[in-house]
Parts: structure tokens; sequence; C-alpha cells
């Protein structure tokens, strides 16, 4: 991908987010872009076709962060402790793409809108696998994983609707207070704080001593 496209491709996400796929027109792509509207022609088609780009490459990179970031050999609740982190960071730290991605795919038309369902099938299968082994081992308590799986992805990505970078919360508040709220959802035995020592006083000679006063 050359500077042109990765400027189309930033503008686009910019208009959309903040107005609407529907209201981003051609013209005011190109000049968000810094480019003419013809040269918009030379890389894609029109809105649909990039707009379709745009969505996949969302979920493409989602999938390509967790299978970076995933535990090779773990149980499955600190498999979903991972999961969990990775799903809501990429989310947070990516909220126009994520809006993008979970927002606008109902303007796709149907052919279109079949190659990102597909896409998220593949995304959300990995999630199910991970809850199905869950309840296998006995670390998570899940009738439904494939239905599961759906509710938790749903649930997890509409932080970045409201989360603020400049808010209260940062993004690991955010992180663990999802991820225990989901742990206890599945029954998963929760992670002990960590023990914090009390320093005892250190009792030197001259205070252990007794004065003593005739």
């Amino acid at each position: 991908m050359n500077m042109t496209e990765s400027n189309i491709r930033l503008a686009a996400i910019k208009l959309i987010s903040r107005n609407g796929y529907g209201s981003m027109s051609l013209r005011q792509l190109a000049s968000e872009a810094g480019i003419n509207a013809s040269t918009l022609y030379l890389y894609y088609k029109g809105k649909n076709e990039l707009l379709l780009e745009l969505i996949l490459e969302y979920f493409q990179g989602l999938s390509r962060e967790w299978k970076r970031r995933r535990p090779r050999s773990a149980s499955a609740d600190v498999r979903l402790r991972a999961f969990i982190n990775c799903h809501m960071r990429y989310h947070l730290e990516h909220q126009d793409e994520a809006m993008l991605g979970n927002l606008e795919f109902r303007s796709l038309d149907e052919e279109d809108m079949a190659q990102v369902r597909h896409t998220r099938r593949l995304y959300l299968n990995a999630l199910q696998e991970l809850l199905e082994q869950g309840v296998k081992e006995g670390s998570l308590s899940c009738a439904e994983p494939k239905l599961m799986a759906r509710t938790l992805f749903n649930m997890l990505t509409h932080a970045c609707v409201w989360y603020r970078a400049d808010g209260r919360r940062s993004i690991d508040d955010v992180i663990g207070h999802y991820s225990e709220l989901v742990m206890k959802m599945l029954g998963a035995t929760p992670v002990p704080s960590p023990r914090v020592s009390t320093a005892r006083p250190l009792i030197t000679r001259r205070c252990a001593m007794t004065e003593v006063r005739p």
C-alpha cells in the first residue's frame, strides 16, 4: 500500500467515524486525503468497495493481533483473560476503526456483507473454541459456547462506544473491570490479589533498652 492509498483510507476512517458513511461524499474524501477526486478511482471503484476493504481490514487486524498475543499453552481461563485484554486493548486503541467495522457494515450490499460475516465468523470461532476448551477442562462454566462467544464479542466491543482517552478510567482500568465481570459470568476461579507484606518495625538495641533511673 502506497502513501496515497494509505491517506485515502485514513481520511475515510476519519470522515465516516465523524459523520457516518452515508454522509461522506467522494468529493469530501478527496479533499480530506489531499488528492483530486479523479485520483480516487485509480484505487477504488466507489465508496462501497472502500468501505468493504476497511471493514475487512479491521477484522483481519483483530485476528492477527490475537494470533500474535494468544498464549500457546495455558488453561482456558488464562487464555480467556488474555483474549479479553487483547480484544479490548485493540478496540480502545483503534476506536474509529472499531466503530466503523461494527456499525457501518449495514451499509454493504448482501454479497459484500457475506464476506464480512465469514471473516467475523473465523474470529468468533477462535473464541468459541476457547470457551469449549474451558468447559471440557472444568475451568469455565458455559452452556452455549457459540452463543456466549457472540455475547462476549458484543459486550467487550461496546466499550469503544463510551470510552474516552481523557476520561477518568485508563485502558487498563477498563480491561480489568470487564475481565472480572466476564470471569464471574463464566464461573472462573478469581485471580488472588497479591499479598502486601507489612514491614515490621525495626527495633534497635537503643530502642529496646529500658532507661533505669536511680
